[in-house]
């Protein structure tokens, strides 16, 4: 894969680099407006084709056709009619006409918002997103955009990304895709475009990540950035330079620090975690999950999604521990993401499950208490059923402390409470059991056995 430098960095640093010069000896001066722009785009490249003509080309693809004058004194060209096959042409992005790329929010759940001119409004799905807009992810919200090529950027919850080029250049066909991750997480599916003018790109406060087609994540907070890699190649580089180094391969990630140290070597991501095969079967009140413990974990992360591709998640938990509890769920097909982080903080590979959340809880009630009426005791046994289907109880009273043989055995209890009267003093337990009808489905539930003391 041949990764295409972020050259529009070059002139950044150059420009700070001759800043100290401009500043007066005894007081620090204002920096000049030029420092305070946004890095210029990387001049765009152009063959010349059999036919071309500087004048057909500023007509087509220049903002302004006699623009045209300084694509011929850049490139040193004597007769704007003729110009010779295969040169390649060096024409300043600025000129160039380009039109927009589409990008929607295509999910989100949780409160997401959209900043545009620093103003911000609810999301609302399939909006359409342009230049200059930052997507603003709150505590447990999550948001996805797709572009028109099939890219996609995932956004967890606490996270601002800032949509800085969203544009294709007429001349070369070239998309021009640049986001700013001010802070949190993302998750980035970047579709192949063998262009050698495209571009795709995730920069932070202090990195710059530069792809073709790719899988991979960038984080950044408190002054640092991570970028993991999971299928292709990326580029990194420190601050606004251009990434120089080798790229980061598949399965590897690297840390930029703001302290100026440079890009780290990349470091191999951790293997994906395992699930226990029974979380994948969730019943109780709560979703749980529990994962077998790897060597060399600082935490593991867990990502919840209504689909198979993880567009539409919903919800997260980062645990030191191996388990996780999501709370209660509706019933439904769900799939779960599970990822181990290593002690710098980079994410491993992750392992992608699907989960069936079919609440069946069967839970038994306080200890009875005796009620007298008249001469007799009456002893309410309690205990309570949730979820879907029908259920029937059976009911069961032993002598002593251990389920043996049951002095009491009543099936076929449409309603969870039985009592009983005149129970002898001394110690007792028992239990319930559900059989539950759902879809045509016939199971089979109990409850742990209760102790019961009854005194004279």
């Amino acid at each position: 894969m041949i990764l295409r430098p972020s050259l529009f960095a070059l002139a950044s640093v150059l420009a700070l680099a001759s800043g100290p010069a401009l500043c007066a000896p005894r007081a620090p001066a204002k920096p000049p407006k030029a420092a305070l722009a946004p890095p210029a785009d990387p001049p765009v490249r152009y063959v010349v084709q059999r036919g071309d003509t500087l004048f057909d080309l500023g007509r087509a693809y220049l903002r302004k056709t006699n623009d045209y004058r300084h694509v011929q004194r850049a490139n040193q060209i004597s007769q704007p009619r003729v110009m010779p096959v295969g040169k390649t042409l060096t024409i300043d992005a600025d000129l160039l006409k380009t039109v927009p790329i589409d990008a929607r929010l295509s999910a989100f759940s949780g409160k997401v918002e959209i900043e545009t001119d620093g103003r911000r409004a609810p999301a609302q799905t399939g909006m359409a997103l342009r230049e200059g807009q930052r997507v603003i992810t709150g505590p447990g919200a999550f948001a996805t955009f797709e572009m028109e090529d099939a890219s996609r950027v995932t956004l967890p919850s606490n996270t601002a990304m800032r949509v800085v080029r969203l544009r294709s250049v007429l001349l070369t066909n070239a998309p021009q895709r640049v986001f700013k991750l001010d802070e949190g997480r993302s998750a980035i599916q970047a579709t192949p475009n063998p262009n050698p003018n495209a571009r795709f790109e995730v920069r932070t406060p202090v990195s710059i990540s530069a792809v073709r087609g790719t899988e991979f994540r960038v984080a950044a907070a408190d002054g640092r950035a991570r970028t993991e890699v999971l299928k292709g190649a990326v580029g990194v580089g420190p601050g606004e330079a251009p990434p120089a180094g080798p790229p980061v391969p598949a399965g590897f990630g690297v840390t930029v620090n703001s302290g100026g140290a440079g890009v780290s070597a990349p470091v191999a991501l951790l293997p994906p975690p395992r699930l226990n095969e029974a979380d994948q079967n969730q019943t109780d009140r709560t979703v749980h999950f529990a994962v077998r413990p790897q060597a060399g974990v600082a935490a593991y992360r867990l990502l919840l999604s209504h689909d198979a591709g993880f567009v539409d998640l919903f919800d997260e938990a980062t645990q030191a521990e191996p388990a996780a509890d999501f709370g209660p769920l509706a019933d439904g097909t769900y799939f779960v993401r599970v990822t181990a982080l290593d002690p710098s903080g980079l994410e491993g590979q992750p392992a992608d499950y699907s989960f069936d959340r079919d609440l069946d809880v069967l839970e038994p009630g306080a200890p009875p208490v005796a009620e007298v009426r008249g001469k007799h005791r009456n002893f309410l046994f309690r205990w309570s059923a949730a979820g879907g289907g029908v259920r029937s109880f059976r009911f069961q009273l032993f002598a002593g402390t251990e389920p043996t043989a049951p002095i009491v055995d009543q099936p076929g209890l449409v309603e969870p409470q039985l009592t009983l009267t005149d129970l002898p003093p001394g110690l007792y337990s028992w239990r319930v059991s559900a059989t539950r009808v759902k879809n045509g489905v016939v199971t089979e539930k109990v409850a742990p056995p209760q102790s019961l003391k009854i005194g004279s």
